[in-house]
């Protein structure tokens, strides 16, 4: 299943999401051994240019899902869009939601915190980091709205209005806080990246010289870090939803995006990377338990926090990676034993 969410995208598109979901797990990692550690001066300044230079990744999951999504005709009609994105992305979210849980709810117990708190979590859309998991069932769910729209404007009234869309999302999360994912300020915020992204993707053509683009997003990364070491940091580079939107991160993130639309890549990655949206529902949980684990029996290599964080976040990454394989594997046995596609398609046909 997993090997099927992206069939028709370019290798370097496919590398993209790739990195971005490694800077993901790198992020999260990063974040909770930097909140669970006394570093030093030194390593907090590590932390800090780490948080900064992995924040494409959640925007260009974003434009990649807007650039593919967007272009394809037929997602303007409801009833397809929402039947085959359910299959491919509603029903492993709702597995791996409900063995979460499950894990939750036994460390819940045993700690003796009560089964209330992890529930209270899923139902606000901020458990086990699957906030963005909601946030991308908002975007599909106004998928074939965008589509229409799209088709009655003109091009020129269409790309401006996504970049303006993604200014207004800019000052809309600064000026605003949210206490639950699936918030409508923060779906609708993020369709301006995914507006962005399918105006870049049909546009690449027109873009000349993508490799400087690279060297753009550098200079913004620096000027952030700067920023930041300057001022201290503030709600855009904090809060779990907002620090998307910092003005320096929207153009790094669409600098990247740019940049790797130009790469010419002749090896295929279509395998791995349809396999990034289970690594991304797996990894929250295997990252803390590799964390726990060497602290534990390695508490020397706490010392040492770049190789601290590198060693689980690539650990983190192969684990979660051969857990979707595994995952993949026995969903296609199920798949063909109990013909589920095949009943799944006969139901939703009969029901139109």
């Amino acid at each position: 299943m997993g090997n099927q969410i992206i069939k028709s995208r370019q290798s370097n598109f496919d590398l993209l999401r790739i990195i971005s979901t490694f800077a993901v797990v790198l992020i999260h990692v990063n974040a909770t051994a930097a909140d669970s550690n006394n570093i030093s001066l030194v390593g907090f300044n590590i932390c800090s240019l780490i948080n900064i230079i992995t924040r494409f990744s959640v925007p260009c999951f974003v434009m990649l899902s807007g650039a593919f999504i967007l272009s394809n005709e037929r997602n303007a009609d409801y009833k397809h869009f929402y039947a085959k994105s359910f299959y491919k992305i509603g029903i492993p979210l709702i597995i791996f939601s409900f063995l979460m849980l499950i894990i939750s709810e036994v460390s819940a117990v045993l700690k003796g915190t009560g089964f209330i708190e992890p529930i209270l979590s899923l139902l606000k859309g901020n458990f086990n980091n699957y906030w963005f998991m909601f946030m991308l069932a908002g975007l599909y769910f106004l998928v074939p709205i965008i589509i229409r729209i799209k088709n009655t404007i003109s091009k020129k009234c269409y790309t401006i209005g996504s970049f303006v869309w993604l200014l207004v999302a800019m000052i809309s999360q600064l000026t605003s806080t949210y206490s639950v994912a699936w918030s409508f300020g923060i779906i609708f915020s993020f369709v301006g990246y995914f507006l962005v992204g399918n105006v870049i993707y049909e546009n690449m053509s027109r873009i000349k010289f993508k490799g400087l683009y690279f060297i753009f997003a550098i200079v913004s990364y620096a000027l952030l870090f700067l920023y930041r070491g300057i001022t201290g940091f503030s709600r855009f580079s904090i809060d779990a939803y907002s620090n998307w939107f910092s003005p320096l991160i929207i153009i790094s993130s669409i600098c990247v995006f740019i940049a790797f639309s130009g790469i010419k890549i002749k090896a295929s990655f279509g395998k791995l990377s349809g396999y990034t949206y289970v690594i991304y529902l797996l990894h929250t949980k295997v990252y803390i338990v590799l964390l726990k684990l060497l602290e534990k029996f390695i508490p020397s290599v706490t010392g040492n926090y770049i190789v601290y964080i590198a060693i689980v976040t690539i650990l983190a990454f192969i684990i979660s990676c051969v857990g979707a394989m595994v995952y993949d594997f026995l969903w296609s046995l199920l798949e063909k034993k109990f013909k589920l596609k095949e009943k799944y398609n006969n139901w939703v046909n009969k029901s139109k």
